[in-house]
């Protein structure tokens, strides 16, 4: 009977330590040394303090090992200030924001691997991010660097005083980040902004730059430089996102140039001859038009 009771504790701790699977740090701090490593420390924080610490086997950053490499583990500060401390025995730490990093336990041959972010900073790095009307849709293109734990973009529209959510797109998590596009039905006249809310699986948030963009049917806005001018012009065109053409007006009301645009643009009037023009802009969907003078002197 005893036999039997010892061969049942034996088979039901192998059951446990088989269920337990490897738990991975919320995220990681670094430093360039203190009295206890002369060479840098790694801090990787977690959750829960694993039963068994790991063993740091190698460092990968955006799909390139690196050079760096790390003592032992420190677990004496786990417990009571959550952290599991590495000296860095040879290289040295990555610059990088993400880190995946491989690791092993004693007695276990089996290595698992876990992305881990640097502390304070959100799992997912914006590495562009704009917004451009398009007659009635405003569109938002956006890039990120890394993506880790992420879980979802909420795009903000502001017309008035506040923000408001009109949609929402989920992380595809990809380490070396992805590129991602939505389309917003806009007619409203006013100036609209735009921003990301971007959000963690753990309820972590952070924001992105606020991007403006005209309303509807908004003015056209240019600028003549230099005026007068001496045979050559520039036009310096902001905000249009609808096809406008651009002619250029002789004092006989003749038009001796014209060209089509739809974006934001700089434009070029050379080898004019002397005497007054009128620019005008005109927006081949509405209408609306502006007109200004040019004067070219010789």
């Amino acid at each position: 009977m005893k036999i039997f009771t010892f061969s049942m504790s034996l088979l039901l701790i192998s059951i446990v330590n088989f269920a337990q699977s490897p738990l991975c740090p919320s995220f990681f701090r670094r430093n360039n040394g203190n009295g206890a490593c002369n060479d840098g420390q790694l801090k990787l924080y977690f959750s829960t303090c694993p039963a068994i610490a790991p063993i740091i086997d190698s460092v990968y950053v955006e799909g390139s090992k690196s050079t760096v490499t790390f003592a032992m583990p420190d677990i004496s500060n786990c417990s009571s200030l959550g952290y599991i401390g590495y000296c860095v025995s040879g290289g040295n730490m990555p610059p990088a924001a993400l880190w995946k990093i491989y690791f092993h336990t004693t007695g276990s041959t089996n290595s698992f691997g876990c992305l881990v972010s640097q502390g304070g900073i959100l799992p997912i790095g914006i590495k562009s991010f704009s917004a451009i009307r398009n007659g009635s849709h405003v569109v938002l293109n956006w890039q990120t660097s890394f993506e880790a734990n992420a879980q979802a973009f909420v795009i903000q529209r502001k017309t008035g005083d506040k923000f408001i959510t009109i949609a929402t797109i989920f992380a595809t998590n990809t380490a070396n980040g992805n590129v991602y596009s939505y389309s917003d039905n806009n007619l409203l006249k006013a100036t609209s902004e735009y921003r990301l809310r971007m959000l963690s699986k753990d309820d972590t948030e952070k924001f992105s730059d606020v991007k403006s963009v005209k309303g509807a049917g908004a003015t056209i806005d240019y600028t003549l430089f230099p005026n007068p001018a001496i045979r050559n012009a520039k036009i310096f065109i902001s905000d249009i996102s609808d096809f406008t053409d651009v002619q250029v007006i002789d004092n006989m009301g003749r038009i001796v140039k014209m060209l089509s645009v739809k974006t934001s643009n700089t434009i070029e009037l050379n080898n004019l001859q002397i005497g007054n023009y009128r620019i005008r802009l005109l927006n081949k969907s509405t209408g609306e038009s502006v007109t200004k003078p040019l004067t070219v002197i010789q």
